[in-house]
């Protein structure tokens, strides 16, 4: 059995304060300078002052409200798609055998070995050429193919999980293949779903590359790029803004992992082991 030296537990715990001090110590300074006055903005002090006008300012903008909305529209808009075409590719690669399939399966996940901008190059002149650009679906188009590789295997590999004899009995009582997925094996998948979901959430949330060479106009802005072009400019730049926008844009955010983490963590661990 292993033991753990003194020199061990050292180094775990001077390796993991590492660890958190660069994770958490951006969100502290974030959070806390979003509190302070103008005045003492670069000040190295961590809550120090508790000031809410700067956080009242940016959700009184009418602006940053649009801003907001889109980010939510298209967030939750990417999310179910991404979720629902998951569900039914993995479904179909888990469960059915047809010519092209293993092709089909490769050239998903090859996909994933490109750079996000080397794919924006080939979005691009597409959705140019059908009239989609600065337009919100374009960007939802965009974010769903990006995140339906990781679903689609994601999800196929619970589906593989399925025992075949469970599918075999529906059919006997004679459950069709729709009810069969819809009803017996769909709900077996669910924590999986919810992976996907919060993965294409999260990434349609901060995404800002996309939504920068995407979206032109002010009006249909998501959050990301809306913040860079408020809060930052030739004119100088709004730091406590832009801090405070930050806590309020990590809020939807924070507030999902906290209330699906369960669900987050087992589509994770019970999709990554096959058997």
């Amino acid at each position: 059995m292993f033991q753990k030296t003194v020199g061990f537990k050292i180094f775990f715990w001077v390796f993991l304060i590492m660890i958190g001090f660069f994770a958490f110590f951006p969100q502290l300074w974030m959070i806390s300078t979003s509190l302070k006055p103008e005045s003492e903005m670069f000040a190295f002090s961590f809550f120090s002052y508790f000031d809410l006008s700067n956080i009242v300012r940016v959700l009184s903008d009418s602006t940053f409200l649009t801003y907001l909305r889109n980010g939510f529209v298209v967030a939750i808009a990417s999310s179910l798609f991404s979720t629902v075409i998951s569900v039914f590719a993995g479904y179909s690669f888990s469960k059915f055998r047809y010519r092209g399939r293993k092709s089909v399966m490769a050239l998903i996940m090859v996909s994933q070995a490109f750079p996000q901008g080397l794919l924006l190059l080939s979005l691009y002149p597409m959705m140019q050429k059908i009239g989609m650009l600065d337009k919100l679906p374009s960007i939802v188009l965009a974010y769903v193919a990006l995140t339906l590789p990781v679903g689609t295997w994601t999800l196929k590999a619970y589906f593989d999980q399925v025992p075949v004899s469970i599918m075999e009995a529906a059919r006997v009582d004679g459950s069709s293949e729709w009810r069969t997925m819809f009803q017996i094996i769909i709900p077996l998948a669910i924590p999986g779903m919810m992976t996907i979901a919060i993965y294409s959430f999260v990434w349609a949330w901060n995404d800002l590359l996309y939504a920068l060479t995407l979206i032109s106009s002010t009006a249909n802005r998501t959050l990301a790029s809306g913040m860079v072009f408020t809060f930052t400019g030739e004119g100088g730049n709004d730091w406590i803004g832009m801090m405070a926008a930050s806590v309020v844009a990590s809020i939807p955010v924070a507030a999902m992992f906290v209330f699906l983490q369960r669900y987050f963590i087992a589509g994770l661990t019970a999709g990554a082991v096959k058997g």
